[in-house]
């Protein structure tokens, strides 16, 4: 009976306690900025109409230019997402087509609408202040309002004036760069995206052409006319 209330009373407690821990002390250069990355990615989407898990390679160039790759359990690609800039290309090998157009076309609801705020999610950088702890509230780069949690001069949390909000954890560095290995984005429509970066490399030259689709052979229509995931 006393063990049952202890649990009752502290197990709680011991859970927030938990939650609120602090960052693991890291080393990192604040003078040096992520200018591109590389690395394998399990990603989770999950809506109120759908859910899907999957694995695939993430190249990504700052501040604007990324490609995703989704493969199916078998390897095969799923899909494709490339974003450069204001353009963003969404390739279906499977059935052979393409969608394409501006972010601003993407749903604003559902998976998809987390394509909408890529350039926002990873733009992560640490406070030129490795000790800072504090939430303050400034303009993101595209000049929008967003509150911002700082651990150790590292991004914690994010949100924006519409309550689209992210997490960054698992932080470790390379070569002196600060690195989130969980991104975990909580859409204020209550969809979720779920990142894990695996094997890293950070600031190594990326071609060209990791970022260009290839549409030969495909059906290329407007970005409107996309269903689902």
């Amino acid at each position: 009976m006393f063990l049952l209330r202890f649990l009752k009373i502290c197990l709680p407690l011991l859970l927030l306690s938990a939650c609120a821990a602090a960052l693991p002390p890291l080393t990192y250069n604040p003078a040096l900025a992520l200018e591109t990355l590389s690395a394998a990615v399990s990603i989770s989407i999950t809506t109120a109409e759908t859910g899907m898990s999957a694995s695939g390679f993430l190249v990504y160039r700052r501040p604007d230019q990324l490609h995703l790759v989704v493969l199916s359990p078998f390897g095969t690609t799923l899909m494709e997402v490339f974003a450069r800039g204001e353009l963003i290309t969404l390739l279906y090998p499977g059935k052979s087509v393409a969608y394409v157009g501006t972010i601003d076309e993407l749903p604003t609801s559902g998976g998809l609408r987390g394509w909408r705020m890529m350039r926002w999610i990873m733009d992560a950088a640490p406070s030129p202040d490795n000790r800072l702890n504090t939430t303050l509230v400034r303009l993101a780069s595209d000049g929008s309002q967003e509150t911002v949690s700082y651990e150790q001069g590292l991004i914690t949390t994010k949100k924006n004036g519409v309550g689209d909000q992210v997490y960054y954890s698992g932080y470790t560095a390379i070569n002196g760069i600060p690195l989130a290995a969980e991104i975990d984005l909580r859409s204020s429509t209550n969809d979720q995206i779920r990142l894990l970066l695996a094997e890293p490399e950070v600031n190594t030259a990326l071609e060209e052409a990791a970022f260009l689709p290839l549409l030969d052979g495909l059906k290329v229509l407007p970005l409107s006319e996309i269903k689902g995931l």
